[in-house]
């Protein structure tokens, strides 16, 4: 024979499918009912707290966030970059060197400009040189060319004047059968 489990004795009290209640144990959570069983109401309150509004002076926000340029010296621990400026005067001194190295930069531009234009104009006085010496040598090629031809002509037309004077011969007709 197999062997039998001993059975506990039912009580009385407790029903099947009942959990027997264990009052050892508190709850954590606070219960939202009453003793009686009805809901607890809520607490209302009209007047909520207001959160608090802080001006710029209670967080210590400062006046002026500026970058500050490379020749100012930074004190040690201090991050680098956003220089936070309390005085007027540190405060003028590196807005006078900004402004000094951006006028630097204007002239320097200016002076290129100004290099170049002067570079432009003597480029075109050499052009129109050059174009002045060309037009110069074309009429005196032209110049010379109608000499030539003049002096051909005279000498033709005295040529021809002094030929018949001095071969009264007739010339023969030659004809040719190509």
């Amino acid at each position: 024979m197999a062997p039998v489990k001993p059975q506990k004795p039912k009580s009385s009290s407790s029903a099947k499918g009942a959990k027997p209640s264990k009052s050892s144990k508190p709850k954590g959570r606070g219960s939202t009912h009453n003793p009686t069983g009805t809901a607890k109401p809520k607490p209302s309150n009209p007047a909520k707290k207001k959160q608090r509004v802080y001006t710029e002076k209670e967080l210590g926000i400062p006046a002026l966030n500026m970058i500050t340029p490379a020749g100012v010296q930074k004190p040690k621990g201090k991050k680098k970059g956003k220089v936070f400026v309390d005085d007027q005067e540190s405060m003028m001194t590196i807005l006078a060197m900004v402004n000094a190295d951006k006028e630097g930069q204007i002239e320097s531009k200016m002076m290129k400009a100004r290099q170049m234009e002067e570079i432009r104009e003597a480029r075109k006085k050499e052009a129109e040189a050059r174009q002045a010496e060309k037009r110069s040598k074309l009429e005196e090629t032209k110049e010379s060319l109608r000499r030539k031809k003049k002096s051909k002509t005279n000498a033709a037309s005295d040529e021809s004047a002094a030929a018949p004077a001095k071969s009264t011969k007739p010339s023969k007709k030659r004809v040719s059968f190509g």
